[in-house]
């Protein structure tokens, strides 16, 4: 028994962060983005239909998920950081295991994010992706409030389309 528990926590962590996303990539690319209001981290109430006319980049993420903590540096340092200058771009990153406050603020201590981490986020997990099972994701938001890109793998393998996709949008403006 003893040796059993070790492996269903592997188990556990293996499917709790599953690489498995949608069956369709991107089977909402074009569609409106499912609106939502959650509260920050700072307290502040952030709606994603009061962003309209930006960019908007969201990360999925689960507070306690082991790909998204040594994901979380990748959407500061590479997305966040490289876009921060632009008045038309937004980052939000979104806990969609629903975890404590406590538990984003270790989240964004360990991982260096500096935009907003909304908290209570798992219904936009499953308004975007149909389930509550794909973590640590990347959704670009275009301008004029629809879906210009859905990641169906872990963030630091889709970097490369985020940015470009990104790019491409604020040229648009």
């Amino acid at each position: 028994m003893k040796k059993l528990i070790p492996l269903l926590f592997l188990v556990f962590l293996t499917t709790a962060c599953s690489d498995n996303g949608p069956t369709s990539v991107g089977d909402k690319i074009g569609e409106p983005a499912p609106d939502f209001t959650y509260t920050s981290l700072d307290g502040e109430s952030v709606t994603l239909s009061q962003q309209n006319g930006k960019v908007v980049y969201l990360f999925f993420f689960g507070a306690n998920c082991p790909h998204c903590r040594a994901n979380g540096p990748v959407t500061e340092t590479r997305i966040y950081q490289e876009f921060d200058d632009n008045p038309n771009f937004v980052a939000l990153g979104l806990d969609t295991w629903n975890t404590s406050a406590s538990s984003v603020n270790n989240f964004k201590s360990i991982t260096g994010i500096s935009y907003p981490l909304l908290l209570n986020a798992q219904q936009s997990l499953i308004d975007y992706y149909g389930d509550s099972g794909s973590y640590d994701r990347s959704v670009v938001i275009a301008a004029d409030g629809t879906i210009a890109y859905q990641g169906n793998v872990f963030v630091n393998q889709d970097t490369d389309i985020v940015i470009d996709v990104i790019q491409k949008e604020l040229a648009k403006l």
